[in-house]
């Protein structure tokens, strides 16, 4: 059962960031709380966008740079040398005692309208 609804991105638009990811805020996960489940869901809305956006969780309480791991199946992107943007909305569900979660975002072009998380 989702007990929060978090927006971790809201309204960022070609930053056009080549080698790197910028990263959201840390946010409580489901691990923070001890939910029994710790099952997320995720939501990326995106508006003429190329890049990707993909989740990282920590079990850190409190999370050093090295601590952030990549959470297998969330990611969503368009490579730069496609010629087909996107204008869409993803969801995906991922389980796991993450104490926080943050988004990991590469714009090279377009908006992410926001991406919001449930747990």
């Amino acid at each position: 059962m989702s007990i929060e609804s978090t927006v971790l991105v809201s309204s960022i638009s070609a930053e056009s960031s080549n080698s790197g990811y910028t990263f959201s805020s840390k946010n409580k996960g489901a691990g923070y709380n001890k939910n029994g489940d710790g099952i997320h869901t995720v939501i990326y809305v995106v508006d003429d966008f190329i890049g990707s956006v993909k989740m990282q969780g920590t079990l850190e309480l409190y999370p050093g740079e090295n601590d952030w791991v990549d959470i297998v199946g969330t990611e969503q992107g368009l490579a730069e040398d496609s010629t087909t943007w996107i204008n869409d909305t993803y969801t995906t569900t991922f389980t796991g005692k993450f104490v926080w979660v943050r988004a990991a975002y590469n714009i090279q072009n377009g908006t992410i309208i926001e991406i919001r998380y449930n747990h």
